[in-house]
């Protein structure tokens, strides 16, 4: 029997048993099916984006914040504990509109940033030429946002699963949880090797997570959005600050003068690896907005499905007495999983729901 079974071992599943045994020794067991290339976590493209995406002070917006000012003391942390580097690194973020009829939506999120954060400041053709030294070609009006921060996802994810792993966590590898059932005192869980018990179960499963739940018909529904990421190697480019465009392709500089180029996005597309179509889009993108990038070389590709649920609101909820779905991050797993883990892990020790989380119920109380 134990405490907390974690469905999920992504950055929200693993951010949470980290948190939890922190915070009490309990029995915890995370359970993964592993198959490989399915895991967006590893795929992501590991900038924060805190402010990026959000033009009103919502919910959301407050917890965006407060989980990217975690990440800083949170690299040092995971670094003692696991000798793994995650890249932490703030340059901020460059957002340029993708077309005119783009411009009227930037302008409208430049005031509301502006209005709460005076560092952020709108870009002309000069202040770009400066800010990113003659290598971003000013297409249309553009905004930065310099306290935006990015880490490596792949190393992120590596260094809570050893992080875990350290702490005692049990971690159940290529296991695949078929049916959640509620007893009288604890949760039976079958899955593709045995049955296990625990007195409370947090499904964090990502874009599959609601399958585990048919019973409970969770609304609103959720999907999965593929999303193909290319790696480009160039020794010319110099660049620090990523790149965002309002077309969602993006541009994050990393460590080695590599450069990661994303994304596509493929609703209620669960396939594995690129398309040439999305490479295509992803090239073209990042070469029309960075010419220099034509001399690249490309060393990796990949693809990842993210969680989507309508406008992009995610799930954190108490769906039964101790059953848990946490899950719709979207493009914010990365960047909300600190927080999570924290208030999560408060909800499960305590029995009692933080009131940051309020507004992400099933049952939705927030006008979306």
């Amino acid at each position: 029997m134990y405490d907390v079974i974690i469905v999920g071992s992504g950055v929200i599943g693993m951010s949470i048993a980290r948190e939890l045994m922190d915070k009490a020794h309990l029995s915890i067991a995370v359970i993964d099916r592993d198959i490989p290339g399915l895991h967006a976590s590893y795929k992501a493209g590991g900038m924060l984006g805190a402010q990026n995406e959000f033009v009103q002070d919502t919910a959301l917006y407050q917890l965006a914040l407060r989980s990217r000012d975690y990440f800083k003391a949170l690299s040092h942390e995971l670094y003692k504990e696991t000798n793994i580097n995650i890249d932490y690194q703030e340059h901020g973020l460059i957002k340029m509109a993708a077309s005119e009829e783009d411009v009227e939506c930037l302008t409208e999120q430049f005031h509301f940033l502006n209005e709460r954060d005076r560092s952020v400041t709108p870009l002309n053709k000069k202040d770009l030429d400066n800010l990113s030294k003659h290598t971003i070609e000013f297409k249309h009006p553009a905004i930065y946002i310099p306290d935006d921060g990015q880490i490596n996802a792949s190393k992120y994810t590596k260094a809570l699963l050893k992080s875990i792993t350290n702490k005692g966590i049990e971690r159940l590898y290529n296991t695949e949880v078929k049916a959640i059932k509620r007893l009288k005192d604890c949760y039976r869980v079958h899955t593709s090797d045995t049955i296990l018990f625990s007195k409370k179960v947090v499904v964090a499963g990502g874009a599959w997570s609601n399958k585990l739940l048919e019973d409970y018909q969770i609304e609103p529904k959720l999907t999965g959005v593929k999303g193909e990421v290319l790696l480009l190697k160039n020794e010319q480019l110099s660049l620090k600050q990523t790149l965002f465009i309002t077309n969602g392709c993006y541009i994050v500089p990393k460590r080695d003068n590599t450069f990661l180029v994303g994304a596509t996005s493929y609703f209620d597309d669960y396939s594995v690896g690129t398309s040439a179509e999305g490479e295509k889009w992803l090239i073209n993108q990042a070469t029309s907005y960075i010419p220099i990038l034509r001399e690249s070389n490309i060393i990796h590709k990949w693809s990842g499905i993210r969680p989507y649920t309508h406008n992009e609101w995610p799930i954190m909820d108490e769906i039964d007495h101790g059953l848990f779905l946490v899950t719709g991050h979207y493009r914010n797993g990365i960047l909300l999983s600190p927080i999570i883990g924290k208030l999560l892990s408060e909800w499960i020790v305590n029995d009692q729901a933080p009131s940051l989380l309020d507004d992400f119920k099933v049952k939705r109380s927030v006008q979306l």
